[in-house]
């Protein structure tokens, strides 16, 4: 599998394949629905908003309301970033190329996070023995993307701070982590 993530000169090139696109304005549609209309026990919410005091629940609540509206402003704000990010790349490859400066790569490797988040907190991955979930379960597929998602945020760390991220080569000089 190649790399979605490479140095280009000043800036952080990503290559993504037209199914990850889809599946990526997908969530993203998704994750925004959530947000916008979640109510506070959907474990998406939860998760994304998580207990800041856990002994006190009263600074707990105070802190929630000073700081959730700015949270989910810039949630949603990077969300619609990384639209435009996708609305500017160029097709390429059966896929689309996009030339990220460093504040834009971050911006990407946080939402990535928060599509992982969102869906964990759907499965209730903490509870899961995947071992034990037959590959046809919706469930084993969520998680599949989830690593993905996983996958991707590795090889963009690994550019953004390589010494973050250890990647050794195998005798067959594939990458082994």
């Amino acid at each position: 599998m190649s790399r979605s993530f490479r140095r280009h000169g000043q800036s952080i090139r990503m290559q993504l394949a037209a199914g990850e696109v889809a599946l990526l304005r997908s969530m993203r549609d998704g994750l925004r629905a959530v947000l916008e209309d979640g109510a506070p026990d959907d474990p998406v919410i939860a998760r994304l908003f998580p207990t800041a005091v856990s002994d006190d629940p009263e600074a707990d609540t105070e802190l929630r309301r000073l700081l959730r509206d700015e949270l989910l402003t810039a949630r949603l704000a990077a969300l619609d970033d990384l639209h435009e990010l996708f609305e500017q790349g160029q097709e390429s490859r059966g896929g689309l190329r996009v030339d990220l400066d460093a504040e834009q790569a971050v911006l990407v490797l946080g939402v990535f996070n928060d599509l992982r988040l969102a869906i964990g907190a759907r499965v209730g991955v903490e509870h899961i023995e995947r071992e034990q979930l037959p590959t046809d379960e919706a469930t084993t597929q969520r998680l599949a993307v989830m690593d993905h998602l996983g996958w991707l945020q590795e090889q963009l760390l690994a550019v953004l701070d390589p010494p973050s991220v250890q990647v050794h080569l195998d005798g067959d000089g594939q990458e082994r982590r």
